[in-house]
């Protein structure tokens, strides 16, 4: 299981889901947008969490879009039990 899909569980973020052309369903995760992101970045920034996410996303030799989404989920899911209650339901009500 991906980071990105761990912070999703964590946040208890509904899954979204289509049919199947034979019928059956196929459930996913909202995505994880470039916006999003931004705003996952500034809630750890804002909430003096950022020494966690600084220290992950800077020690990888090669930057990408993907490493940086991963981090980012990373830092959510290392961070999320000494969240107040108040602030899992806006990581939750970005993700959404």
């Amino acid at each position: 299981m991906s980071e990105t899909e761990k912070m999703m569980q964590k946040a208890n973020v509904e899954k979204d889901w289509n049919s199947t052309p034979y019928g059956g369903i196929e459930e996913y995760y909202p995505l994880f947008t470039a916006e999003k992101q931004l705003e996952i970045l500034c809630f750890i920034v804002n909430n003096k969490h950022s020494v966690t996410f600084h220290d992950q996303v800077f020690r990888s030799d090669k930057l990408t879009l993907e490493k940086i989404q991963e981090n980012l989920a990373w830092a959510i899911n290392r961070i999320w039990q000494d969240l107040t209650s108040e602030e899992k339901q806006q990581v939750k009500g970005i993700l959404e």
